[in-house]
């Protein structure tokens, strides 16, 4: 099976299917077609999200339906309204010119709007378990005629407690239907499932080499739980064209995210679980509009949203199943297009990332959080873009327009060169400039470097002189100098290393004071440990006293 053509498809379908542009099969659809058109046998079919299971499942159950006849003939089951409507959408598609009647059914929606669509003689449902248990019990859905069953994402349902609900819907339908099952894993689950309703099942798989698109550019980030939201921030700054979705474990954690990042200016919205089904839908809609450009979800909520064009998927924290990475991951880089994926770890967990590797078949590079230079050239290119366009813009009000024009011919250009400065920094870097320092860990741009200054307390200094003559002399931001220690006659100030060379030769030029003193550049050394996962330094190791390293800088005077 090379072309969709190449099968004996009712012309409808295939008509259908010319229209969609859908003409080569992917490696599931050419697996899985050709042997459930056949509707002898259970399968069990393993593939990722994204690899077109809908289509590979969809196609045989329409040739399945007898149109001729008004009753329930195939039942789809899928863990979220999401994916039920995305399912329903795709059938609705590829039927067209066919009289097959199909409607989805999940709670949030009036269950009298549903008993009525069915009533009228739906011959395929898609549903989640809850909704259709639901109607089973109340005995307006009748499964008698039931020829084929689906369980999509079967082993995200079970990992969703609906084992019971699962159950109860089969006990519900025909002995001889057929059941086939979709998911991406084959957990213990899945396994129990098969051995308990279904018989002489066929196992058909998917490559692992499909499911991970080349476009895709992955990557993995050191950073501290309590730093994220600030690094989190940082890529996204660094990102003009951001539009992506930020994974999370939990629900609370999904709200709290977002609401850091609106605190903060951003267009975010949340999506998980304990959402009304009118509020997922408003969200969904929002983001697919490109209302905002951000959605913190848990996986779970995420099922089944088909977004295209997102450029960023960021895990802010390394997901307890690699295989919902390789969900996760999926949803950029699709249809030719480039996207980035990145998941951050702890110093702790570097060693989940070789897991993670190994199981997904996959190669992380690190990448480091972006500085705030790079922050700053990015938005450069937004000031400019805003100076082009001004000179494109007409007058929308002509009298003050002219009024401005008087007032700035009463200043020279020094003074009207200072303004426009400080109008701009307000505008486009109001966020660098009040960024709160305490969010902000001198490991978020690199790792922090110590200098040390044979001044302190006894010849008159304070943090506060040190801090000014920091900001004024080196040119480093406040967010930048996260320690600074003064003791009686030393002092040690930690700052990122990527600053290092500048600071120096500028406090070596221009001394703190006139009295020559010493400056001691003091690294300590880290070494990974193989035998054990985390990062360890020599400073607090019980064993070994801390290994420094002093380099030594005289100032001029």
């Amino acid at each position: 099976m090379k072309t969709f053509a190449d099968l004996p498809l009712l012309p409808e379908i295939q008509k259908s299917l010319d229209a969609l542009g859908l003409t080569k099969p992917t490696e599931i659809q050419a697996k899985v077609i050709p042997f459930l058109l056949d509707l002898k046998q259970d399968i069990h079919a393993q593939a990722q999200t994204g690899t077109g299971k809908t289509i590979a499942f969809g196609i045989p159950l329409l040739h399945a339906i007898d149109q001729s006849l008004r009753a329930v003939q195939g039942l789809i089951v899928a863990p979220t309204r999401e994916l039920v409507l995305q399912i329903y959408e795709d059938l609705r598609d590829i039927s067209r010119g066919t009289n097959i009647i199909i409607e989805p059914v999940y709670g949030g929606m009036p269950i009298n709007r549903q008993i009525a669509n069915i009533r009228r003689g739906a011959q395929i449902i898609v549903g989640t378990p809850g909704r259709l248990n639901d109607h089973l019990r109340r005995k307006t859905m009748s499964l008698k005629s039931l020829k084929v069953l689906i369980l999509d994402e079967a082993d995200i349902m079970l990992d969703m407690g609906f084992k019971e609900e699962v159950d109860s819907i089969l006990k519900h339908a025909p002995k001889d239907r057929l059941i086939w099952l979709f998911s991406a894993t084959s957990k213990p689950g899945i396994k129990q499932l098969i051995n308990s309703h279904m018989k002489d099942v066929i196992l058909i798989r998917a490559e692992k080499k499909e499911f991970l698109s080349p476009q895709v550019k992955q990557y993995f980030c050191v950073v501290p739980m309590r730093n994220r939201t600030a690094a989190l921030a940082r890529f996204i700054k660094a990102a003009p064209d951001f539009y992506g979705i930020i994974f999370c474990k939990t629900k609370i954690l999904t709200s709290e995210i977002m609401e850091r990042l609106v605190s903060r200016g951003f267009k975010a919205n949340c999506l998980h679980g304990d959402m009304s089904q009118a509020l997922r839908n408003q969200v969904i809609k929002g983001f697919k509009n490109k209302d905002f450009n951000i959605l913190v979800a848990t996986d779970v909520a995420a099922r089944g949203i088909d977004v295209s064009n997102l450029t960023y998927v960021i895990n802010f924290s390394i997901p307890d199943e690699h295989e919902s990475y390789i969900h996760r991951i999926g949803r950029t880089g699709r249809a030719g297009k480039k996207g980035i994926a990145i998941v951050f770890v702890a110093p702790s967990e570097l060693y989940r990332i070789k897991q993670l590797e190994k199981t997904a078949h996959t190669t992380l590079q690190e990448i480091p959080i972006p500085p705030l230079d790079t922050i700053i050239n990015v938005k450069m290119g937004a000031v400019s873009d805003f100076i082009e366009q001004s000179k494109k813009t007409d007058k929308k009000f002509p009298a003050v327009h002219n009024a401005l024009n008087t007032l700035i011919d009463s200043f020279t250009q020094e003074e009207i060169r200072h303004a426009l400065v400080i109008a701009l920094e307000d505008k486009f870097f109001k966020d660098i400039i009040h960024e709160d320092v305490r969010e902000i860990s001198p490991d978020i741009t690199s790792k922090p470097q110590e200098i040390c200054m044979e001044i302190g307390q006894d010849t008159g200094f304070t943090e506060k002189i040190i801090r000014n003559y920091l900001y004024t002399t080196c040119k480093l931001l406040p967010q930048e100098t996260r320690k600074v220690r003064v003791l009686r006659n030393k002092t040690f100030i930690s700052i990122p290393k990527s600053r290092l060379a500048d600071c120096l030769k500028a406090m070596l030029k221009t001394p703190i004071t006139e009295k020559r003193h010493k400056i001691y550049l003091v690294e300590d050394t880290y070494r990974y440990k193989q035998d054990r996962p985390r990062w360890e330094s020599d400073r607090f190791s019980k064993h070994k006293r801390s290994k420094k390293r002093s380099t030594y800088y005289k100032s001029k005077r």
